[in-house]
C-alpha cells in the first residue's frame, strides 16, 4: 500500500467498497454518500452519511464502510502523518463496527494526537469492554508503562500474554519492565517462557542472553546468545552480545572472531562501538572497554575525536585521570577548534587541581558556543577554590540570570554572593530559586544560612523551622539549629537535643560532634565536651574551628600551654577570615604574660 499513489489508493478503496456494500439499487445505494459510489474522499477526510440512517444498514454494509475508512485511516497515518485526521477515520470506523482491533487503533491515535489522558481513560474501558482481546492489553500496558504506572503495567502484560502465549512483543515489554523494577528473576523468567513459546523469536533469545548478562550469569548467557547469533549473523548487535559471552565465559578466540567480523562489517562505526562500550560499562568491564576503544583507533578511528573523547571519559571512571588529561591535551592540539575537546580538557585538568590550566581551556570556547556558559560556570567553580572574590563576584553577577540555569547552578551562584559578603543578592538568587524549584529544600536551607550571615538571626530560625517541617530528615537543618542557639547560650536543652537528632540522621560526622561539643562546654560540662571535640577533631583533622573549640575547653580547664597550642594548629587548618582574625587575636591574648 505504501508504494500506491493518492489517488490510485482512492480509486481503489472505492472500488472495493462499491463490490462489497451489496448494493440492491444501482441508482441509490444503501451506503455513505460517496463511499458507496465509487467517490471515496481523496484527502482522508470523512464524509457526512446523508443518504440512509446508519441504523438501518445491513450488517455486512457497516463492516464494509468501517473497512474502508479503516483503510483511508492507515493511509493517512503511514503516508501523511496526521495522528488527528487517523483519529476522525478511525473513530468512525469503529462507530460502525465497533471491535477490539478497530478499538485499539483508534486509541492509539488518540494518543498520538496528544490527548493520552483521554486515551488512557478510553483504554480502561475498552480493556473491560473486550477482556479477552490481548492486543488490547497490550496498548494499555504500553500507556500504563509511558504514564510510569509499573505495577499496573505489568499487570496488564502478564494478562496479555495469559490470553495469547505466543505474543512477543507483551513477553518483551514485560520483561523489561520486571528488569527495570530490580526484579531481575521474573524478568528471566518471562524471557524464557517467550523462547519456551516461540522458538524461533531472535528478540527473545538476545533479550535473556542481555538479562543473563547484566545480572552476572555469564555462563548462563552463551546458549541464548548463541542462539540468536545463529538466526541473524549478520546482525551486529547480536554479533556484539555472542562475542562479549564468549569472552565473559573465557572462550577468547571465539570472541576474537565475533569481534573481527564486527569490524570487517565497519571497523569505523562509531555508532556499534558505543553500543559494546555501554554494554560494558554496563557490566563493570571498563577494561575491556579501553581495548576496545584503542582497536577502533587502530582501525582507522584516530581521524574522529569522538573515539578518544570517549576513550577519556572511561579513563576518568577508572580513575586514570592523568591519561585522561593528557589524551585530552593531545586532542585539543589535534582539534583546536573543537569546543567540547576544549571544555572535557578543562574538566580534566580541574580534576587534576591544574585550575590554571583548565581556565586556559574554558576560555578557549567559542561565545556563540552551547558549551560557553558551561565552562563560564566551571569557571566560577575555579576562582570560587582559588579565593579569587572580586573575579568570582563579577561572573556571577554575569551568571545569575541564566534562564536554564538548574537549582545547583543558583545555589553556587548564591554561595559567590555569600563569600563576597553581597547576602542581599545571595538571597534574591535563592528566592527566585525557590520559586522555581520549589521542592528541592535544600535552596531553603541555604536561605537560612544566609539570613544568619546577614544579621537576620530571627528570620533564619524561622526559616529553619520549616526546613525541618517539610523535610524532617534534614540532618543538617538540626545542627545548623542547635549550633546557632549554641553559640549565644541560649536554649541548650533544645539545642542538645537538636544535634543528637542529626547525628541520629547522620553518625560520626565531625562536624555535627563539634556543635555538640560546643553545647557541652555552653552548659559547663567540660568533660564531655572536651571528649566530643577531641573525637571531632579525629574525623575532621584539617577544620580549624574545631580546635579553636577545644582550645576554648582546655583554657578554660586551666591549661593554657594546651590551649595556645590548639590556637596555633587551628590557624594552619582551614578558616575563613573572619574565623582566622579571632583566633589570632585568642592566641595572642594567651600567650601574653600573666601580669
Amino acid at each position: 500500500m505504501g508504494r500506491l499513489s493518492g489517488s490510485l489508493l482512492t480509486a481503489v478503496l472505492a472500488v472495493t467498497a462499491c463490490k462489497s456494500t451489496g448494493n440492491e439499487s444501482k441508482s441509490e445505494p444503501a451506503s455513505p454518500s460517496g463511499a458507496a459510489a465509487g467517490t471515496a474522499p481523496s484527502d482522508g477526510q470523512v464524509t457526512d452519511i446523508t443518504k440512509v440512517p446508519v441504523s438501518m444498514w445491513s450488517s455486512a454494509q457497516r463492516q464494509s464502510t468501517a473497512s474502508y475508512y479503516f483503510l483511508v485511516g492507515e493511509y493517512v497515518t503511514l503516508k501523511e502523518r496526521d495522528a488527528k485526521k487517523s483519529l476522525q477515520l478511525f473513530e468512525t470506523a469503529y462507530s460502525l463496527d465497533p471491535n477490539p482491533f478497530l478499538g485499539g487503533k483508534m486509541l492509539a491515535a488518540k494518543a498520538a494526537a496528544g490527548d493520552r489522558p483521554e486515551a488512557m481513560l478510553e483504554a480502561r474501558k475498552m480493556v473491560l469492554l473486550y477482556p479477552r482481546d490481548a492486543q488490547l492489553r497490550f496498548f494499555y500496558g504500553e500507556m500504563l508503562t509511558q504514564a510510569g504506572e509499573l505495577t499496573e503495567a505489568v499487570t496488564q502484560l502478564e494478562k496479555c500474554v495469559e490470553l495469547d502465549p505466543h505474543y512477543e512483543a507483551a513477553y518483551l515489554q514485560l520483561a523489561d519492565l520486571y528488569q527495570n523494577m530490580k526484579q531481575s528473576a521474573k524478568a528471566i523468567v518471562v524471557a524464557k517462557e517467550l523462547v519456551k513459546n516461540a522458538a524461533g523469536s531472535v528478540a527473545g533469545w538476545s533479550q535473556l542472553s542481555r538479562l543473563y548478562l547484566v545480572n552476572g550469569q555469564v555462563k548462563n548467557s552463551l546458549v541464548p546468545a548463541r542462539r540468536a547469533w545463529e538466526m541473524q549473523s549478520a546482525n551486529p548487535q547480536l554479533t556484539q552480545i555472542y562475542a562479549i559471552s564468549l569472552q565473559l565465559n573465557g572462550k577468547m578466540k571465539q570472541a576474537v572472531r565475533m569481534y573481527e567480523q564486527l569490524y570487517r562489517l565497519d571497523p569505523t562505526d562509531e555508532e556499534l562501538t558505543s553500543r559494546m562500550v555501554e554494554l560494558y560499562r554496563e557490566l563493570g568491564n571498563l577494561e575491556s572497554a579501553i581495548q576496545l576503544l584503542d582497536e577502533m583507533i587502530k582501525q582507522g578511528g584516530q581521524s574522529k575525536p569522538a573515539v578518544q573523547m570517549q576513550k577519556a571519559i572511561l579513563l576518568w571512571e577508572l580513575k586514570r585521570n592523568t591519561e585522561a588529561t593528557q589524551l585530552l591535551d593531545e586532542l585539543v592540539r589535534a582539534y583546536p577548534e573543537s569546543d567540547r575537546v576544549h571544555y572535557l580538557a578543562g574538566f580534566s585538568h580541574e580534576r587534576l587541581q591544574q585550575f590554571d590550566q583548565a581556565l586556559v581551556y574554558y576560555h578557549g570556547i567559542a561565545e556563540g558556543s552551547p558549551l560557553y556558559k558551561d565552562g563560564q560556570f566551571r569557571t566560577l567553580l575555579i576562582l570560587k577554590e582559588q579565593k579569587k572574590k572580586d573575579e568570582a563576584y563579577a561572573l556571577a553577577q554575569k551568571l545569575r540570570d541564566l534562564p536554564q540555569a538548574s537549582w545547583e547552578v543558583l545555589g553556587i551562584l548564591a554561595d559567590v554572593f555569600a563569600d563576597t559578603q553581597h547576602y542581599a543578592e545571595a538571597l534574591a538568587v535563592i528566592e527566585d530559586g525557590i520559586k522555581r524549584f520549589p521542592d528541592r529544600y535544600r535552596l531553603l536551607f541555604l536561605k537560612g544560612v544566609y539570613q544568619e550571615k546577614a544579621g537576620d538571626r530571627d528570620g533564619c530560625i524561622q526559616t529553619m523551622r520549616l526546613v525541618l517541617k517539610v523535610d524532617p530528615d534534614n540532618s543538617s537543618a538540626y545542627n545548623f539549629l542547635g549550633y546557632l542557639y549554641a553559640e549565644k547560650g541560649e536554649n541548650l536543652v533544645e539545642a542538645e537535643k537538636l544535634v543528637q537528632k542529626s547525628l541520629a540522621l547522620k553518625p560520626d560526622d565531625g562536624f555535627y560532634l563539634d556543635s555538640l561539643g560546643w553545647v557541652y562546654f555552653q552548659k559547663g560540662e567540660l568533660g564531655k565536651a572536651a571528649a566530643t571535640l577531641d573525637k571531632a577533631a579525629r574525623l575532621e583533622p584539617k577544620e580549624g574551628v574545631i580546635y579553636e573549640h577545644l582550645g576554648d575547653v582546655r583554657n578554660a580547664q586551666g591549661d593554657k600551654k594546651a590551649a595556645h597550642e590548639l590556637y596555633r594548629k587551628a590557624l594552619g587548618a582551614n578558616l575563613d577570615d573572619q574565623d582566622r582574625s579571632r583566633i589570632e587575636a585568642k592566641a595572642k591574648v594567651i600567650a601574653s604574660p600573666s601580669p
